[in-house]
């Protein structure tokens, strides 16, 4: 068993190997503190535990220069941002395929399509690499009791991904406002649509990734001195800020409330069905990255519903199918 010294609001989890973070936000992702973990043959951190979170899982990941993490597959649904770096993945869906190379670079995100076999490649032989994963592992290991379920499962999601030629070339407008694309380039600059239901001065647009339905994806942005109006709902999220800074007010109905200042950087996880607003306080737009395991809503049937989620009132007044009451 090794020994890790952790910083304050720290631990870290032998079985897993990985730096746990507690609170609500942890600052400054691509300078945070990583422990070894070398079952991956990295270095790593993991916000799971951000806000009580259960169902999303995250983590931050180093790749050393000119390395490689380990090829495997995984059920869970995820998708990788690179906060710092620039290297490859190599993408199979069936073990006689060739692999497909996906490249990428400091602000992409990258789509992994689930239980699809993967490697991440490093190609700067000077610096390390930074991934930041997010995934819902965490909901599956919670439903199923079993890592194996998640990592040595033979199901394949050949409806999500199989091995298509151009599949992570695909860029494709789905209706409702949302694109079906498998890689996203820079995040940072990619066009937003107006979004004056959400708020004053947002701007927004969301994305269906690897073919995941409980992962969703969106690119937030909130111009100077604008808000995303007072909301709450039933998915665990994570907002990754990628330029800008602003604040985040969280309110209970017993008066309880907090507001959280943040900046590029830094990542924030609004506690589950707890009153929150986002504001731009500084002198240019805020952008932020916005991912939610929205499992819970989808089997309600109330996803899309809007920002104020509620559970919904399923009381009947009708009893017999004759329709007496």
């Amino acid at each position: 068993m090794q020994t890790v010294e952790t910083p304050k609001g720290m631990r870290y989890d032998e079985a897993r190997q990985f730096l746990l973070v507690q609170g609500v936000v942890a600052r400054q992702i691509p300078t945070h503190p990583l422990a070894a973990r070398p079952k991956r043959n990295a270095r790593a951190a993991a916000f799971d535990e951000l806000s009580g979170n259960t169902t999303l899982g995250i983590h931050l990941s180093e790749i050393a220069p000119g390395g490689q993490k380990p090829g495997h597959r995984h059920v869970d649904e995820a998708v990788i941002y690179i906060v710092h770096g620039y290297g490859y993945s190599e993408m199979r869906q069936a073990d006689e395929k060739e692999d497909q190379r996906v490249d990428w670079k400091a602000g992409d995100l990258v789509s992994i399509p689930a239980n699809a076999w993967h490697k991440h490649y490093n190609l700067d032989e000077q610096k390390p690499c930074l991934q930041l994963a997010f995934k819902n592992t965490r909901l599956l290991r919670q439903l199923f009791g079993s890592r194996d379920f998640v990592y040595a499962n033979d199901f394949r999601f050949h409806n999500r991904y199989d091995d298509e030629a151009d599949y992570f070339e695909l860029r494709e407008d789905v209706g409702d406002g949302t694109v079906r694309t498998n890689v996203l380039a820079n995040c940072a600059e990619q066009p937003l649509q107006d979004a004056p239901d959400a708020g004053e001065g947002v701007s927004a647009q969301k994305y269906v990734m690897g073919g995941h339905l409980m992962l969703e994806v969106s690119l937030v942005e909130i111009s100077a001195g604008g808000y995303v109006r007072p909301h709450r709902h039933l998915a665990e999220e994570a907002l990754y800020v990628l330029s800008g800074s602003g604040r985040t007010q969280l309110w209970q109905e017993n008066g309880e409330a907090r507001t959280i200042r943040w900046t590029a950087g830094d990542l924030i996880c609004p506690p589950l069905n707890v009153w929150h607003q986002h504001v731009a306080d500084g002198d240019a737009p805020a952008r932020y990255l916005l991912i939610r395991n929205n499992f819970i809503e989808r089997a309600l049937g109330i996803d899309g519903k809007g920002f104020d989620t509620a559970i919904p009132d399923r009381f009947q007044t009708v009893i017999e199918p004759d329709g007496s009451e």
